[in-house]
């Protein structure tokens, strides 16, 4: 009888083990990939930004659309290309440095938030255009610089 016993629950064990793995496949499969559609509709964002661009302003408007819905590696991409196209758009190194903080996922760690100074340095030596982004721009710099 333990040897009937014992290989019926050596069977069941081993079927629950495939069905695990044959469900955890799916999950592995998409451990890193984001499906992002870059023509999603994420929402209006209004957020004039003075010291960029006129041609610039929508590609902004899109990655503090990204940010503000948890997509942070592609607003960082957005903002990049933002300062490759007006390399004088102070926020669109801002909003790098915002893109660098998943404040939902943990802290950034010590290297993070070097970037994040760098690239509010960038923003500083730039300068703002108006009160508000140069609020927005100190705001991001206490934050990395007192971490």
């Amino acid at each position: 009888m333990p040897t009937i016993l014992g290989g019926f629950v050596r069977q069941r064990l081993l079927l629950l083990s495939a069905l695990l793995l044959i469900l955890s496949l799916n999950v592995l499969a998409d451990d890193t990939h984001q499906h992002y559609d870059p023509n999603a509709k994420l929402g209006a964002v209004s957020f004039p930004v003075p010291s960029c661009s006129a041609d610039a302003q929508k590609p902004f408007e899109r990655g503090i659309a990204l940010l503000h819905s948890f997509w942070y590696e592609e607003a960082e991409k957005q903002f990049k290309a933002v300062a490759v196209q007006d390399p004088h758009c102070a926020m669109a190194y801002w909003g790098e440095a915002m893109s660098l903080y998943y404040q939902l996922w943990n802290r950034p760690d010590d290297a993070t938030v070097k970037l994040g100074w760098e690239l509010i340095q960038k923003a500083q030596a730039i300068g703002a255009k108006t009160p508000r982004e140069r609020g927005y721009i100190d705001a991001m710099a206490v934050f990395s610089n007192t971490r």
